[in-house]
């Protein structure tokens, strides 16, 4: 048979013309055969089912390859377990009961964010029940990841974390704002978002970190722009050092991408990760390095520092320019906080001349050298003093 005639042949004939009797759209193989020794329309025929055939495997795959796109993104739903039984109302009023220790997913990009862009402290996080598909904003302290099992310091839960250069711009007589347009650039192109006069200080809010055991956040210096939450798993966990499993980024509840309006400038590296990736922290005293992916000098991401909401409150009315009082401002320290004593009450006997005087104090151990910080015990000291 000539197959240099069949692969330039008759190349407008239709192949209904061309097959041979009997060999209809759906004959299979075995009769194609009778057109291929046949005749030369026979062979074509018997390819154009081939064809056929090699579409339908195509088809196959294609299926086969978005079922298994569907069971990759159903694995990337999360388990969270309720810690108590509590109540959830809509706003239109209707209650849905979760009970202790019920099974919650997440679903899609429905993830973590603030209840309240006034109070970062207040994360919720959107989870469905197995029965309803009805999404609920719930209170992320509330329940627990099913993937963690390692709890952080309670001191580093508590504390208010702020990027270094806060305190940076606070130590410059400048000026109020070089440092923190360098580190915030979006500042520099801030225009006023709302219908009232508002200037610049009064749109701006001190950006901070908080860590717990299966989220961490850091809430950007404008309110509602780039807030970042990260869901983890806590790998391994010290007073001095953690090590974080990312699972998933989210920005205002929804998964974290690059349109996020204003985002910080540090972030910015991490839209292109794919998840998982790992944070590492190390503490040192009051200050705290974040890194990403491995602890080395080039995969420092951010250092922060160990605050209190107060000095918070007290840095920024400094950068607004408004009234404040550093004094309730205290100074980071490397290594163990240094503890400061306090003179409360002093009980003396005077005595004359060649006699004894005893003092007796109350001392307040302090974490910090103001008087505002916290403290830590109280102990009573006896001195005796000999005037010769």
């Amino acid at each position: 048979m000539d197959f240099i005639k069949l692969m330039h042949g008759k190349g407008n004939e239709d192949w209904h013309n061309s097959a041979p009797h009997g060999a209809g759209p759906d004959m299979g193989l075995k009769g194609a055969s009778i057109g291929l020794v046949n005749n030369e329309s026979g062979l074509k025929y018997m390819l154009l089912i081939i064809r056929r055939h090699i579409k339908m495997k195509n088809k196959v795959l294609l299926l086969l390859f978005l079922l298994s796109s569907c069971i990759n993104i159903y694995s990337q739903q999360f388990s969270f377990k309720a810690k108590k039984d509590f109540t959830w109302t809509s706003l239109i009023g209707k209650q849905y009961y979760i009970s202790k220790d019920e099974i919650l997913c997440t679903k899609n990009d429905d993830g973590i964010g603030f209840s309240n862009p006034n109070d970062a402290t207040k994360l919720y996080i959107i989870l469905y029940q197995a029965d309803n598909p009805k999404a609920l904003l719930i209170n992320i302290d509330d329940v627990l990841f099913t993937e963690n099992n390692i709890s952080i310091s309670e001191k580093t839960k508590n504390a208010f974390w702020v990027p270094s250069y806060y305190y940076e711009q606070l130590e410059s007589k400048d000026d109020r704002f070089s440092i923190i347009y360098k580190n915030e650039p979006f500042w520099k192109s801030w225009k006023n978002q709302y219908e009232n006069a508002v200037t610049l200080e009064e749109d701006f809010n001190l950006g901070y970190y908080g860590f717990s055991d299966f989220y961490l956040f850091a809430r950007n210096s404008h309110k509602g722009k780039g807030e970042c939450c990260f869901l983890v798993k806590t790998e391994s966990s010290s007073e001095d050092y953690i090590k974080y499993k990312v699972c998933k980024m989210y920005s205002n509840a929804q998964t974290y991408i690059e349109s996020t309006a204003n985002p910080q400038e540090k972030f910015l590296s991490l839209y292109e990760k794919e998840t998982p990736f790992y944070i590492y922290l190390t503490i040192d005293g009051d200050y705290m390095n974040v890194y990403i992916d491995e602890i080395s000098e080039k995969t420092l991401f951010q250092t922060l520092i160990r605050t209190t909401p107060e000095a918070c409150n007290q840095i920024e009315n400094w950068i607004k320019g408004k009234s404040n009082d550093l004094s309730k401002v205290v100074m980071p320290k490397h290594g163990n906080p240094s503890v400061q004593t306090e003179v409360t009450k002093t009980n003396a006997t005077n005595v004359v001349q060649n006699k004894t005087m005893t003092i007796k104090e109350n001392l307040k151990l302090r974490s910090g050298e103001a008087t505002s910080t916290q403290v830590l015990t109280v102990m009573q000291a006896t001195f005796f003093l000999h005037f010769p």
